[in-house]
């Protein structure tokens, strides 16, 4: 999915040196003016223009691949999912589907298409946010004074909190979310059973700057094909068990390690795409199967 933001990754970078230059030039040019409101007005506009710009890129991006993503799940589940010959060619939406051991439902589609809900969200407060600033920060210096602070000062901190406590709160975003997973999850046979928690926590003692920090991963559980499954899931980390008593035996890939034992069928990887676990429980219950 990350490929469908590139235009405005791409537009993020360029863009960014693109503004440092044009500013470094309009500054330059103002010279020593004794009143340089224009100037200023003039590189605040441009600042504006890019931080628009960016914003709407976002936001086109995250509807086309919102909508990519629901257009593929409906043609996976058509196709009524259909057998696996090698999933690293397949796409996440087929590979769901092809793995469900129950019928997928209207609830589990709608709980996939809702994920997208969240980055809508954060999206839309990101815009909030920034247009605050750009009504303080600018009005500070074109004005001389900084009664735009005492009001914009504290809507800011208000707008940001509320994200956070939207998000981050009992019931809230985070929860939310997860409880999608699991319907979304429900037709391959796999509840949550376990959920990260995020805490506030000062990550730059020096600057005392505080931000949410992730402890713990999710874990997903269930029976498939006779087997208990479980399945965890880090930030940059994958585990997937599969219990079915097995020879000794271990292989190892660039970021993918398989060991086997008595008790099952260990399948571990580092880094890669979030959906690529999906790979590894088909390998592993494929290993399971010749076991």
């Amino acid at each position: 999915m990350a490929g469908g933001f590139k235009r405005s990754g791409l537009f993020g970078l360029i863009g960014v040196v693109v503004v440092a230059i044009v500013v470094a030039v309009i500054a330059s040019s103002a010279g020593t003016e004794a009143n340089p409101k224009g100037t200023l007005a003039l590189i605040f506009g441009v600042i504006a223009v890019f931080v628009v710009v960016l914003f709407v890129l976002q936001r086109s991006d995250l509807e086309r691949v919102a909508g990519g993503d629901a257009k593929a799940v409906q043609r996976a589940v058509a196709e009524g999912g259909g057998g696996i010959e090698n999933p690293t060619t397949m796409g996440e939406q087929q590979l769901w589907a092809a793995l469900a051991i129950k019928p997928i439902d209207n609830e589990a589609i709608k709980a996939r298409a809702q994920m997208w809900d969240a980055g809508r969200r954060s999206l839309r407060l990101g815009m909030i946010v920034t247009l605050l600033i750009f009504l303080t920060v600018p009005s500070i210096y074109l004005f001389e004074s900084f009664l735009p602070l005492l009001i914009g000062g504290p809507l800011i901190v208000i707008a940001a909190l509320y994200g956070s406590l939207r998000a981050l709160a009992p019931g809230g975003e985070m929860d939310s979310a997860y409880d999608k997973v699991e319907v979304a999850m429900t037709p391959l046979g796999l509840v949550v059973t376990e959920r990260p928690k995020v805490n506030i926590e000062v990550r730059e003692a020096t600057t005392g700057r505080v931000a949410p920090k992730i402890h713990g991963m999710l874990v997903l559980s269930g029976e498939r094909h006779g087997r208990p499954v479980s399945i965890r899931l880090g930030d940059k980390s994958s585990e997937v068990s599969v219990r079915e008593p097995c020879e000794a035996y271990a292989a190892t890939s660039k970021r993918v390690k398989v060991e086997s034992d008595a008790e099952g069928i260990v399948v571990t990887r580092k880094g890669g795409e979030a959906a690529d676990w999906l790979c590894d429980l088909w390998l592993a219950e494929r290993l399971a199967e010749a076991a």
